[in-house]
């Protein structure tokens, strides 16, 4: 938990945790659609290749969207930001939601449906793009440096908990109906949107109509953070990806007994790297050397792990260490990147910084699935290599910087 002193009154700390909830609300939104849209597709007709290009649009227009939310929040606000974008999240799930339920009582063709969620979805991520940039700059103008590190984990937290919980509320919500879960996430965002409308304040936003001055990507230096930051969303895309491939050639095991194995290995990494934010990082206000020499340090025991130990105990034990590195590793490189930039500058770069996320989110599946086919330990020698790397970066960016860290 973050200190008290630095959110001292209620309407403070009701405030930053109504911002974090719509974060979760985010995560949900993001991942819950990989559980009810495949059945959904396939049930209207939808081919197989044509339910991912739904999902990859709305990828994609999030890498892009992210970037250009920057100068947006500047100008209307960071508060205002947060509601649009949850405005526009409540609406497109639960239009989405419409959608497909026309189609499944058969008043709307295949084609037809394709084309409506394909905009949905493209409007869906306009519109949540901005949600991470507005929070992260809102939660950062209102804490004192010392506890950043502790803000951007829990905000690191939050979403990673939205993310968990996407899939389990499909699942659960779909006894109600294939479209149900649809009009309820949709519902919570909207009554999230409605509770920052009347109890969030932002009285340190001083709206900019003069554009601020430009980040000098590579003297400052945030440009190697940025990239650290794809890296590190790559790495855990990428393992998600290949971890099915690898337990079921490695335990020689059938379908339903993978998914099965895979439900444990998933929900493990991702509790420990919850448990490390959460309550690890906060709890002893560790700093971004700390933090970064730590997710190195672990994620490389994680990737020996993964190579040495054959046992699916040993898995799951890789992957609470894969995990727990992230952990540290997220909020490290991304409090680094806030404390290279001027207050006036940090809205822009926590655009560019979820716009970088996403472009590593979207090839994280891709390359680490390509070395795969390599052979089955090359995508973790890999990783223990970029790690390495990534922390030979850190220190030569830290030695030009001078005190900032």
């Amino acid at each position: 938990m973050i200190n008290t002193e630095t959110y001292s009154s209620l309407p403070e700390r009701l405030s930053r945790w109504l911002l974090l909830s719509c974060l979760m609300a985010v995560g949900i939104g993001q991942s819950f659609i990989f559980t009810s849209l495949p059945p959904i597709g396939r049930e209207i007709g939808l081919a197989d290749v044509r339910i991912s290009t739904l999902i990859t649009a709305g990828a994609a227009t999030f890498v892009v969207a992210a970037f250009l939310w920057g100068g947006i929040i500047n100008r209307i606000g960071r508060v205002r930001s947060v509601i649009i974008g949850m405005g526009s999240y409540a609406v497109t799930i639960a239009s989405t939601g419409f959608v497909l339920q026309e189609a499944l009582a058969n008043n709307l063709t295949p084609e037809q449906t394709y084309y409506c969620v394909f905009a949905l979805r493209i409007i869906f991520s306009l519109g949540i793009a901005g949600i991470l940039p507005s929070i992260q700059t809102y939660l950062i103008s209102h804490t004192d440096i010392k506890h950043r590190s502790s803000t951007i984990a829990m905000i690191g937290a939050a979403f990673s908990i939205g993310m968990i919980l996407g899939p389990a509320f499909a699942s659960l919500l779909s006894g109600l109906g294939l479209t149900a879960p649809f009009y309820i996430i949709s519902f919570l965002a909207g009554s999230a949107a409605l509770l920052v409308v009347f109890f969030v304040k932002d009285s340190k936003h001083v709206r900019q109509f003069v554009k601020p001055p430009a980040i000098n990507w590579l003297i400052q230096p945030v440009m190697p953070f940025l990239l650290m930051s794809s890296l590190s969303i790559l790495s855990m895309t990428g393992v998600q990806q290949i971890m099915s491939f690898l337990i079921q050639d490695r335990f020689q095991l059938d379908v339903a007994q993978t998914t099965h194995q895979l439900g444990f290995a998933m929900m493990t990494m991702s509790c420990f790297s919850i448990l490390v934010q959460m309550i690890l990082v906060p709890r002893f206000q560790l700093g971004v050397v700390t933090l970064i020499f730590s997710g190195v340090a672990v994620g490389v025991l994680a990737q020996l792990a993964f190579i040495f130990l054959d046992s699916y105990a040993g898995v799951l034990f890789a992957m609470a260490l894969f995990g727990a590195g992230f952990g540290f590793l997220f909020p490290g490189i991304v409090t680094a990147q806030t404390l290279l930039v001027k207050d006036d500058q940090q809205s822009r770069l926590a655009s560019m910084n979820a716009s970088m996320q996403g472009l590593g989110a979207a090839l994280g599946p891709v390359i680490l699935a390509s070395l795969y086919q390599l052979g089955q330990l090359v995508p973790f020698f890999g990783l223990m290599f970029a790690l390495v790397f990534m922390l030979i970066v850190f220190m030569y960016c830290k030695s030009k910087s001078g005190h900032v860290f």
